[in-house]
């Protein structure tokens, strides 16, 4: 057991450890962070940038039903710069990409429309894996996303469970089954909801947490993902 607690103790250490060294050689808006170019002040150089603005704009927010009274709005497929973006907040813990990538909500389209009183709310992730990633990324991407579209952000979810196998290795049926009756409602919900994740890969995740929403009392969700993988686990990473 001291062995356990030891070695894990040190391997949650080293990513905090590898974002200190980083900030020092490599400070924040000084190089690129998808290229390692100068960015000249920017998260992303002048390159990157205009392919994030070009990459995906065919499927720029794609509606799709994942179950009746469930919309799902994607942004962009996971690929090229967007990915790149989504990787480097979740394993890189870089909390400035989380504002590159809300700003590509805007503007909004006239035909998605959010009450003001919505509530952005993100999908709860294992205590254990938050401290290996030194960063809650869905609650940092909610949080950036509610602020370009003024509405209120709080977490409305918890695990009841603290199983923490990640997603990205499952399939879609082992993906069911790792989240079975994994969320539940923080509060009573009587407002809109957007739930907003990273990525959008089988839909199972936000399912789930659909779930739980409308058993705490939300009677409207709207889920928005960054990017659109397809189901094979290969594209998530």
């Amino acid at each position: 057991m001291k062995k356990e607690v030891l070695y894990g103790g040190f391997f949650s250490f080293l990513p905090r450890m590898r974002s200190f060294l980083k900030d020092i050689v490599y400070p924040e808006r000084a190089v690129c962070a998808v290229c390692g170019c100068v960015s000249k002040g920017g998260v992303l150089c002048p390159d990157c940038e205009a392919r994030l603005r070009s990459d995906g704009m065919v499927m720029a927010w794609e509606r799709e039903e994942l179950e009746p009274g469930l919309d799902a709005y994607v942004l962009r497929p996971h690929t090229g710069v967007a990915r790149q973006l989504v990787l480097g907040l979740k394993h890189g813990a870089e909390k400035c990409l989380a504002d590159e990538l809300a700003d590509l909500l805007l503007p909004v389209p006239p035909h998605i429309i959010f009450p003001p009183e919505t509530v952005v709310t993100w999908v709860p992730m294992p205590e254990t894996r938050r401290r290996e990633r030194c960063i809650d990324h869905g609650k940092v991407l909610a949080e950036a996303v509610a602020a370009r579209l003024n509405l209120t952000c709080r977490p409305l979810l918890f695990r009841l469970n603290a199983n923490d196998k990640t997603q990205a290795s499952l399939g879609r049926q082992a993906r069911e089954a790792n989240l079975s009756r994994a969320f539940a409602a923080s509060e009573k919900i009587a407002f809109p909801v957007l739930l907003v994740d990273d990525v959008l890969t089988t839909g199972t995740t936000a399912r789930r947490c659909a779930e739980a929403l409308r058993k705490g009392g939300a009677d409207e969700i709207t889920f928005l993902a960054f990017t659109r993988a397809m189901s094979d686990a290969s594209s998530y990473l």
